[in-house]
């Protein structure tokens, strides 16, 4: 499946079960979608080697629901408009792959490629609490991933 769009940590909070991320649409067919909701969390989560790990075991006490609540804090460039897509396709570089690492740890280059892209895409940041903290604790500010998730009911 083709990934959809990039999730980047902003910050963990284990204990309190939050983790706030910002989310930012780079395949040009999902510019014009409604912005992630609490089904695309529940998604990008399914995604995760760790979490998957914890599902696997049905005597763990994971609630399969992963997400409790969503809040959107942030939005940029929604709805995206001609001038935000006219701003995109001269921007040149694209988003940076991931085995470039933590946002913290790229090329000073591919950070503010990375910020750019974040800058003129569409995207929006949340405050996510889960049902578990288990399926955060693994997360730290600054990781990063491309994700096939997407908005909508399930």
């Amino acid at each position: 499946m083709t990934d959809l769009y990039a999730v980047r940590v902003l910050a963990v909070d284990p204990p309190r079960r939050r983790i706030q991320l910002r989310v930012t649409a780079f395949n040009p067919d999902v510019w014009h979608w409604p912005l992630p909701d609490k089904s695309f969390f529940l998604r990008d989560l399914e995604e995760d080697e760790t979490i998957q790990d914890l599902l696997v075991d049905e005597d763990d006490g994971v609630d399969h629901d992963l997400v409790e609540s969503v809040e959107r804090t942030a939005t940029r460039n929604y709805p995206f408009t001609a001038a935000a897509e006219e701003r995109l396709s001269e921007s040149g570089r694209g988003f940076p792959w991931e085995d470039e690492g933590p946002f913290n740890e790229m090329s000073p280059e591919s950070a503010a490629a990375f910020l750019r892209c974040e800058e003129i895409r569409v995207g929006a940041d949340y405050d996510v609490v889960v049902t578990d903290s288990r399926l955060i604790e693994h997360l730290k500010a600054g990781l990063w991933w491309r994700t096939t998730a997407y908005p909508g009911a399930d």
